[in-house]
């Protein structure tokens, strides 16, 4: 294989922000420790060594600057991990990976093994630990009792503890049980010490029989993992209040609801889906990683049309799923199960950020019906594109291995199982200069703590310039809005102000549900969505949450009330607090300490 010429740099216009981050993290360093490239040789480093793989000098020659061309312009990013190691011959890079845990001594130690290569490699694992026997439950061949899934869940975190994801931070992990597991309930308050298990996310495996017990106020049987055989019995609706509680006091857990999952498994023949990423965004078959990337689709707007550039949407689009599907092979892997796993079903997540950016250049409010309807027509054609471009590739260079095993069999001839997820997009999204994800603003002035200690303060840029154009542009505002205060109690500030610009915890948790159902339908993966709830929101508020998310299809949902953990990733400054790092575990993708 023979690497193209080095396609030519151009600037790149960066925020002070984005520097910071790309110098603290992403930029190589020689052996003395210090800054070896510039922003701009990390973009041709990362074009040449994804366009490599392409089968013909040609070819290689043609898509490299394309590549560079793609990223340079902030239009298009891939995860953080084919920024870091993309042409340095270490690493992986792919963000997220399931691992298998198997109700066997053997299969917990090589996967606490697993574990390790992986996170050394700088991605993140999720696991479902649904299959372990309950603790206490006898083991014939030794005549002792099993440790049960929260202890495993706990020696994981142990391993993470030891390693820092490819030399940059902390690990990241993902812990699943489902709810008829006979331990769901310590499961359910394995983090409630506010020690254990601070390197994970935990969500329950919610199924649609466990939600239909709930409603009718009916027990639920709690089966032994081994035979389905009977270990008790909840009732549905206490235990699903008793989740809504613990969320509601500080976030965890999550859930996904895995039945839904399962009926968009485009590989039903090769295994079910038991478990998904650490941000919750890509649910993958055991060994499975996923390489992700993300349109910054602020950047697409057309002012003097009044729209977004559809056709350059497209066309980036386009170049997004051929970038992701080549970074497949160029990604070294740290065991060979992973390779074959990846490489049968060859699957990207291309997504979105920038959404709020767009809405408000747009006028459009988030909590608003006429953004819903922007997010079903940008998302339905991202994966109308992204499809049509899998299907060309598949064309070009062959279907995925796994294609005639797949639902898809005799119909597309896609070049990978999925195309598309919504992932959190946290530095990414600094280094773009965009809002994360779908996310609304947090705030208009707020401190970001990243993963290593860092704390950036962020203005928004687009209310700056709306403050000065309306003539209430002021130090105080800014000094007002960064200490948590609102737009609403300022009557200097015209109320279709405070509507374009209402930030996440003014969206009600419902609109935050539906903007994330809307993603959902247009996407194949999952998507990664934080329903932020103001610090007086109610335990009932979280119930109807989880409620309506599973009623309007969405894979999973992750909920967060203001202030119920002592330390958060966003935050308003204070005199008392002068912004230290968060420390835990960091999402691979998007780099963020995850909540």
């Amino acid at each position: 294989m023979v690497a193209p010429t080095a396609p030519r740099s151009r600037p790149i216009a960066l925020s002070p922000n984005a520097r910071t981050v790309l110098q603290r993290r992403y930029l190589l360093r020689d052996a003395s420790g210090e800054v070896a490239e510039t922003p701009e040789q990390l973009f041709v480093r990362v074009a040449g060594a994804i366009a490599a793989v392409e089968p013909t000098d040609e070819l290689r020659e043609a898509w490299a600057p394309r590549f560079l061309e793609a990223m340079s312009s902030l239009r298009f990013l891939p995860n953080s991990p084919t920024l870091m190691n993309a042409g340095t011959g270490r690493g992986t890079l792919a963000a997220c990976f399931v691992l298998p845990v198997e109700d066997t001594l053997q299969s917990i130690m090589s996967t606490a093994r697993a574990t390790a290569l992986v996170q050394k490699y700088g991605g993140g694992t999720g696991f479902d630990f649904s299959r372990l026997r309950g603790e206490g439950e006898p083991i014939a061949s030794t005549h002792g009792a099993a440790c049960g899934p929260v202890s495993v869940l706990r020696h994981y975190d142990d391993v993470s503890r030891l390693v820092t994801q490819g030399g940059k931070r902390d690990g990241a992990n993902m812990g699943i049980l489902r709810v008829d597991h006979p331990d769901v309930r310590a499961f359910l308050h394995a983090k409630d010490d506010g020690v254990s298990a601070q390197r994970f996310n935990i969500s329950l495996a919610v199924t649609d029989a466990f939600l239909d017990a709930a409603a009718e106020g009916a027990p639920f049987i709690l089966a032994d993992p081994r035979d389905g055989s009977p270990r008790g019995r909840v009732d549905a609706a206490e235990l699903l209040d008793e989740a809504a509680r613990s969320a509601w006091l500080n976030g965890d857990p999550g859930m996904v609801f895995i039945d839904t999952i399962n009926r968009a498994n485009p590989t039903p023949r090769i295994g079910a889906i038991e478990a998904t990423n650490p941000c919750g965004e890509v649910p993958l078959l055991p060994w499975e990683a996923c390489t992700l990337g993300s349109i910054n689709v602020a950047a697409f707007r057309d002012e003097a049309a009044d729209d977004l550039d559809w056709a350059a949407l497209r066309q980036t689009v386009a170049l997004a799923v051929r970038f992701l599907d080549n970074v497949i092979d160029a990604s070294p892997f740290p065991l060979e199960e992973i390779r074959e796993a990846v490489r049968g079903n060859r699957k990207i997540g291309l997504g979105v950020m920038g959404f709020a950016d767009l809405l408000i250049a747009s006028g459009v409010p988030y909590d608003s019906p006429a953004a819903l309807d922007l997010a079903e027509r940008l998302m339905s054609a991202i994966a109308s594109a992204a499809n049509e471009a899998s299907a060309a590739l598949g064309e070009e260079k062959g279907v995925f291995p796994n294609w005639e095993r797949s639902i898809y069999a005799g119909r597309k001839p896609y070049r990978n199982a999925t195309r598309t997820c919504i992932a959190p997009t946290g530095t990414i999204a600094i280094i773009a200069g965009a809002s994360s994800g779908i996310e609304p603003l947090y705030s208009l002035a707020h401190l970001r703590r990243m993963g290593d200690g860092t704390v950036l303060p962020e203005v928004s840029a687009a209310f700056e310039r709306a403050a000065r154009d309306g003539g209430f542009h002021s130090p105080g505002l800014f000094e007002d809005l960064a200490a948590g205060g609102s737009l609403r109690d300022r009557l200097d500030v015209p109320e279709e102000v405070h509507r374009r610009f209402a930030t996440a915890h003014e969206v009600g948790w419902e609109q935050h549900v539906r903007m994330q159902a809307a993603f959902q339908r247009h996407t194949d993966l999952a998507v990664s969505k934080t329903v932020n709830l103001p610090h007086d929101a109610t335990v009932e508020d979280v119930r109807s949450a989880l409620l309506l998310a599973h009623e309007l299809g969405c894979k999973g949902i992750t909920v967060y009330r203001d202030g119920s953990r002592s330390q958060q990733v966003l935050a308003h400054a204070s005199a008392d607090d002068p912004g230290e790092g968060t420390d835990g575990q960091c999402c691979s993708e998007c780099g963020l300490p995850t909540v």
